[in-house]
Formats: structure tokens, sequence, C-alpha cells
């Protein structure tokens, strides 16, 4: 199979949650790691592909319905948030042994 880009991935995942489709079902559709299909939807993504993940284990879908954007905006910022929240700790040890971050 030629090589799968972040359209490609898009145009097979459905719209609307009913329709949603596991990252195992794009593994073995594309036959690539699970590896590859988050990094696939991360690329879809930053190309504005906007790709719903409830989190709930029903897999990914697109929406264009504002209430499933801004649970996803929600998760998204909690998600970043926590990693900074992280960084300051690693921030802080690096610090504290001299190496300027």
């Amino acid at each position: 199979m030629s090589m799968i880009n972040a359209e490609d991935l898009a145009t097979h995942i459905p719209y609307g949650k009913d329709k949603a489709v596991s990252r195992e079902f794009l593994c073995m559709l594309f036959g690539i790691s699970d590896r590859a299909v988050r990094r696939l939807v991360h690329d879809a993504r930053d190309a504005g592909h906007i790709i719903i993940n409830d989190q709930t284990g029903a897999g990914y879908y697109r929406s264009d319905d504002p209430k499933d954007i801004i649970r996803q905006y929600r998760q998204n910022k909690s998600r970043a948030l926590a990693i900074l929240a992280q960084q300051k700790h690693l921030r802080r040890r690096l610090k504290d042994a001299g190496v300027e971050v």
C-alpha cells in the first residue's frame, strides 16, 4: 500500500459521533502502526481538520457541531495546562543543576 498522509487519513474519519472509528480500525485499514495513526491524526488536526475524540473509547470522528468542538477544545486545554504544570518542576530541577532553560 502506498504511503498514507494526513489528508488521506482525515477523509476516512467520518462525520458524526455515531460513526466514530477506532485507532485500531484505522491501523488495520491502512496497515500502519498505532503510533503512525496517532501521528497522522495530529498532522491532520494541525492542517485544520476538526477531529474529535471524546475519550470514551468510541474513537475518532469529524464534526462541525459547536458542542463537540467546545468539548474537544476544553479537553485539549486541560491537557496543555497539565503539561505546563509538569514543566515547572522540570525547569526548577534543571535550574538547580545549573542548566539554563
